[in-house]
């Protein structure tokens, strides 16, 4: 059963979001050494799909090999447009129908904030990866003090358009989601940092200010983290 909040996102996805994320920038590099030519790859609440996309028309991965899985109905015909021969599909997280073991990759990446059982979406999603395969999660991460005081102060003013405020939001830290996930049965391997500073400085934050402060261990002070799981052999 899709959930009931689709609508809210049918609506969202009418607009297309044309600025490339920057938990999707920090992951490519991670990807890029890791990808092979025959890796199946799938991203769940994929959205417009702009991972997707970026992998097809970068070559990394063929469309045959892409899988998408989204509430929205309008997010999927959006991404279908564009990468027609991709598997692109409207659907539950918490009911898939993937063989076992089939993905190499699977991108959580922005969403587990947004499921009210995560633990079940991430039994699921242990079963459709291969052994040793990776799951990347990203969230927003409330260590983040500048985006901490912004998500209590809309809440305090009933302000949700402030920071766009999804039907379920939930509010967690780095250390919370590694245990969530490693509880689900999987190994954390490792951390990469996007966005340290005040979100409205987003668009002139260098990247090699990201990086020093990726060298320096801060990741888990970054609004985005991107945590990198693996399903055990």
């Amino acid at each position: 059963m899709i959930s009931d909040n689709a609508s809210w996102y049918d609506e969202y996805y009418r607009k297309e979001q044309d600025q490339f994320a920057q938990w999707y920038r920090w992951l490519i590099p991670h990807l890029r050494k890791r990808l092979k030519a025959n890796s199946k790859v799938i991203e769940l609440g994929c959205g417009q799909g702009q991972l997707l996309r970026y992998l097809a028309r970068e070559r990394l991965v063929p469309p045959a090999q892409i899988y998408g899985l989204e509430q929205s109905t309008t997010a999927v015909e959006f991404v279908n447009r564009w990468l027609p021969g991709a598997h692109i599909k409207v659907g539950d997280i918490y009911n898939m129908d993937y063989p076992a073991g089939f993905f190499d990759f699977c991108f959580l990446m922005e969403t587990i904030e947004h499921l009210n059982e995560p633990e079940k979406a991430l039994e699921g999603i242990r079963a459709i990866i291969k052994p040793g395969g990776l799951l990347y999660v990203s969230f927003p991460n409330f260590l983040h003090l500048p985006w901490l005081g912004v998500r209590l102060l809309s809440d305090l003013l009933n302000k949700p358009q402030w920071i766009v405020r999804q039907p379920i939001d939930k509010i967690y830290t780095a250390p919370e989601v590694i245990r969530i996930v490693k509880r689900a049965g999987f190994d954390y391997l490792e951390a990469v940092g996007s966005n340290y500073g005040p979100p409205i400085f987003y668009p002139w934050e260098k990247d090699w200010m990201t990086r020093s402060f990726n060298r320096m261990g801060l990741w888990w002070l970054s609004f985005h983290p991107i945590l990198v799981f693996r399903r055990p052999t």
